[in-house]
């Protein structure tokens, strides 16, 4: 929305639309809101996305090959020749030592454009990368100039859309910078102590003296940008008054004594941790980060049991109806015995049941409900919600958890078995505490991961048969339900069909995905039953199934997974007093396919592979950038700058226990309010 009148004058240029700037029109103005520059503001704050290197002009004799490189010389043995269907070769050279070679498409008769542009010149400016060639060092289709670049040391490359030039956008920043007292400070002092201030890193940013310069003003400006963002996840969280669970007592003494095993080092530090935010007055934010079978449950346990023990309630939320299911029967086991009374709510009860738990749900008659999105829909009352425990929360969005949290500010407690890179788990979780377990119990071994060619395919389900005769069970999965035209991979109900009358003939088989209706979860509890031997699935047992007759698992086309996703399939074996062996069935011969499925082979440190992962693929790919709710930023980059993440993290963190609600900060609040969280 443009502002205009005596308003816009008080709010200063930079607010004003981008009409203000020199030769932007109406028309103009709608192609740069396709690049979002609808204020000065938005120029200002729009960086380049490279920078051409004009800091050294070359001559012929002075080139060396491998690098981008600005040449001026005499324009020498020019000519144009056709080649094929319009398109033309046009090849010269700069004084006889450097060889530049151009293709245009021209199929008018005569001599094409920049033919005929160069031939009017003596002397000329080329810029592009230098490579070898046969007689001397070449340059393939240059930039060409036919007189010096205007612009001296870095040129700023914007991004552009049809109707926008790249020299148009130079001269819409240089205009912006002259309003860039309007620039406040917003970086805190103890971190502007150590960085650019705000007005020189934007002029240095968008026209850089050298490569120092802008090395600098990025890491300004990336500073800020995690900085802004963690304040704005922060804040507001840490002005809420939460619910002041009691000390421990007998029931969480009878819990803790009726485990049958000994918790871990790193189990009773999660308790310790539990216990100190659940007692306090501000509400938890707490993530619990741990390995495939680590014990994350037992914490989640513990809390709930905490929570009972004060007068509150519980809801955990799980992704899948069969995740409920389990994680209901395991509390009706483990609390149940203790006079907790638990219940399920998932959306394929039946209404009459669906209604039943709501209503005692909301008289306190029930003290723990495990279901799906189910536990926040707007029928869902509760008498005295205190804690919330979200399961895998990958598998759900922010509006979600923020849902479950309106049902009355309880505690929060985040589970996920999928270990993420700590420069990732501070912007996907940043308004968490995290702890991470790292330990395993000492029943549970590391499973034995094999790498599979195709060609011994049939060996690998001669093997899964013969456990299967030993009385075990195995999954096979797939990355796609079924076949698609433009995908060569193998799918899991025409690879079942096969399997069945084929390698697995002698075996029960049942076939499990997402795309299954109530009949999914049947099939799941017949192979927990032992009705089944094999399970053939997509990635819908990545989390959560826990069978521990199961011993083996294939997973087909394993190079088209991601190597977190890897591990935590693989972790769906072995769970019981048996090894268990997972076979990646790999059909990509490629280098890269096959370093990254090393990384799962050799190590079973979910927390290592993460981070390789991320190493290997990046953030966007890695997580799903939609899927995860990460943020866009302008110059940050959560691999690179992973120091200045945790920095900009503690600032913020700082900040807000000092004022929480900013009220000393009035440029920061102002500056918070047009961050794009």
């Amino acid at each position: 929305m443009f502002y205009w009148g005596d308003e816009v004058q008080k709010q200063g240029m930079l607010s004003r639309p981008v009409t203000v700037l020199p030769g932007v029109g109406t028309r103009k103005a709608q192609s740069m809101k396709g690049l979002g520059l609808e204020t000065v503001r938005d120029v200002l704050f729009s960086f380049p996305r490279t920078y051409k290197d004009f800091q050294k002009v070359l001559s012929p004799d002075q080139v060396e090959p491998g690098s981008v490189q600005l040449v001026h010389g005499p324009l020498l043995h020019l000519r144009e020749r056709p080649i094929s269907q319009g398109r033309r070769l046009i090849q010269a050279t700069l004084g006889g030592q450097l060889g530049v070679t151009w293709f245009v498409y021209h199929r008018a008769p005569g001599p094409s454009f920049l033919y005929r542009k160069l031939q009017k010149v003596r002397e000329v400016w080329v810029y592009g990368i230098v490579k070898e060639g046969a007689l001397f060092p070449e340059m393939a289709s240059p930039e060409v100039f036919t007189r010096q670049p205007v612009h001296q040391g870095l040129m700023p490359v914007y991004p552009l859309v049809t109707g926008i030039s790249n020299d148009q956008r130079v001269k819409w920043v240089r205009e912006s910078l002259k309003y860039l007292d309007e620039i406040q400070e917003c970086l805190p002092q103890n971190l502007l102590d150590s960085y650019l201030g705000r007005q020189e890193a934007l002029r240095q940013i968008h026209f850089p003296k050298d490569w120092e310069h802008y090395a600098k003003a990025r890491e300004r400006l990336a500073c800020e940008e995690l900085f802004l963002f963690h304040l704005g996840l922060q804040r507001g969280q840490r002005q809420q008054e939460g619910f002041a669970h009691q000390p421990d007592g007998e029931l969480a003494a009878r819990y803790l004594r009726q485990l049958p095993f000994e918790l871990t080092e790193d189990q009773k530090e999660a308790l310790r941790q539990v216990a100190e935010d659940m007692e306090a007055g501000q509400p938890m934010r707490r993530l619990i980060q741990g390995e495939v079978g680590s014990g994350k449950t037992v914490v989640a346990e513990y809390g709930a049991v905490k929570a009972v023990a004060s007068g509150g309630q519980v809801a955990m939320m799980v992704p899948t109806e069969v995740l409920a299911r389990q994680m209901a029967q395991r509390l009706e086991k483990s609390l149940g015995s203790l006079g907790i009374r638990v219940a399920l709510l998932i959306g394929n009860m039946k209404a009459k049941e669906q209604q039943a738990v709501r209503e005692t749900l909301a008289e306190g008659e029930i003290d723990v409900v495990v279901g799906t999105h189910a536990l926040i829909t707007d029928k869902v009352e509760y008498r005295n919600l205190t804690l919330a425990i979200v399961d895998e929360q990958h598998r759900f969005g922010v509006r979600q958890r923020a849902a479950l949290l309106g049902k009355g500010n309880p505690d929060l407690l985040v589970m996920s078995a999928t270990p993420i890179p700590r420069s990732l788990a501070l912007t996907v979780y940043g308004d968490l505490d995290t702890t991470e377990i790292r330990q395993l119990p000492a029943n549970r071994q590391p499973v034995d991961t094999r790498l599979i060619n195709p060609e011994r395919r049939d060996d690998v389900y001669r093997f899964v048969l013969s456990r299967v005769k030993q009385g075990e069970q195995a999954y096979v999965v797939f990355p796609l339900v079924e076949e698609s035209e433009h995908m060569d991979l193998k799918a899991a109900v025409q690879e079942m069909e096969e399997l069945q009358k084929g390698l697995l003939a002698e075996a029960r088989v049942g076939l499990i995905h997402g795309q299954m209706g109530r009949e999914k979860d049947e099939v799941f509890q017949a192979f927990a039953r032992g009705e089944l031997d094999v399970l053939i699935a997509t990635t819908v047992v990545e989390v959560g199934m826990n069978v521990p007759n199961a011993t083996v698992m294939v997973i087909e086309n394993a190079e088209r997974f991601g190597l977190a996703q890897l591990h935590q399939l693989r972790g769906r074996v072995g769970r019981g007093e048996k090894p268990g062996i997972c076979f990646l069935l790999a059909y990509s011969s490629s280098p890269h396919s096959r370093e990254r499925l090393e990384v799962v082979r050799k190590s079973n440190d979910g927390f290592f592979i993460a981070e390789e992962d991320l190493r290997l693929r990046g953030p966007g790919d890695l997580l799903g950038v939609r899927q995860w709710g990460q943020p866009f930023f302008r110059l940050a980059d959560l691999q690179e700058d992973r120091e200045l993440l945790r920095l900009a993290a503690e600032a913020a963190r700082e900040l807000l226990s000092g004022d929480a609600s900013l009220q000393g900060y009035p440029e920061l609040v102002q500056e918070l309010d047009q961050y794009p969280i």
